[in-house]
């Protein structure tokens, strides 16, 4: 009975330590998600509001986006009730054309789409990585529009209210002499995508990790052999300075566990007396 009591306790105080550390935190779910790939179901909501110049093809955990002329554009026909909780999206894509930014328009309130609709998610043209990018649409919308568009200027976005769609147009870069000419993009450029998510906020747009990348940062991590970590020689006197005060939390929080767990060993041990 008190090995069991022991290793209880043994477990809390490890819990205790991981749930202050954040190992053991939850990915937050994006209000909407466009997740690309080949056991992806966002074909079914593709295109019913409009395609133009683009093609493209489900490959494992993304999608590959081939411009066929310019101004590349597919609809995404899924609807947010209110466009505050997609105030953030991030993006994570692997660019091999010389687009240097992912255009959204959102269809909101029932509006047919303008140009105050567009926003900018800037990327980095002929990369051979994967980016992952995270935008504030209000601010970058006012940005884009104000940049590009030959409308009135914005000083507030014009995402408002509900969102009925967006469209997507994977690959943009400004004309030659500095204007929006629709993307100006030529054929054969390509983009891969592997998923576009909206959060309400930064924090959790920070912290969401899709599902290649946990898979690739686990696979990684198991080809590490443990022999490969070098020790760190321990200095011959080191300094006394004081626990940072996130170590400082962490500790307390795992002694109140213990001493929370002793009293609960000490109260069944009397009730055997």
């Amino acid at each position: 009975m008190m090995k069991k009591l022991l290793s209880a306790i043994v477990f809390m105080c490890l819990f205790a330590s991981l749930m202050a550390t954040g190992a053991v935190a939850e990915n937050p779910t994006p209000t909407l998600l466009w997740e690309f790939g080949a056991d992806s179901d966002i074909e079914q909501y593709m295109g019913g509001h409009g395609i133009n110049a683009v093609t493209w093809e489900a490959e494992d955990f993304y999608h590959i986006f081939t411009a066929t002329g310019n101004d590349p554009y597919v609809s995404i026909d899924l609807s947010v009730p209110d466009v505050n909780q997609i105030w953030w999206v991030k993006a994570r894509v692997l660019n091999k054309s010389y687009a240097t930014a992912i255009e959204l328009f959102a269809s909101t309130n029932g509006r047919s789409l303008t140009g105050p609709e567009c926003t900018h998610i800037d990327i980095k043209p002929n990369y051979d990585e994967w980016q992952t990018v995270i935008t504030y649409i209000p601010d970058s919308n006012v940005a884009t529009v104000n940049a590009y568009k030959n409308v009135a200027p914005l000083t507030e976005t014009y995402w408002e209210g509900t969102v009925d769609w967006i469209r997507l147009d994977p690959m943009w870069r400004a004309g030659d002499d500095g204007s929006d000419s629709g993307g100006n993009m030529e054929p054969g450029q390509q983009i891969y995508i592997d998923y576009i998510a909206f959060f309400p906020t930064k924090e959790e747009a920070e912290a969401y990790v899709g599902s290649a990348e946990a898979a690739a940062a686990a696979e990684q991590a198991a080809d590490v052999p443990a022999a490969e970590t070098e020790e760190v020689p321990a200095a011959e006197e080191p300094a006394e300075t004081p626990p940072a005060p996130y170590t400082a939390d962490l500790i307390s929080l795992t002694f109140a566990t213990v001493v929370f767990a002793a009293g609960v060993v000490y109260e069944l041990t009397k009730k055997r007396k």
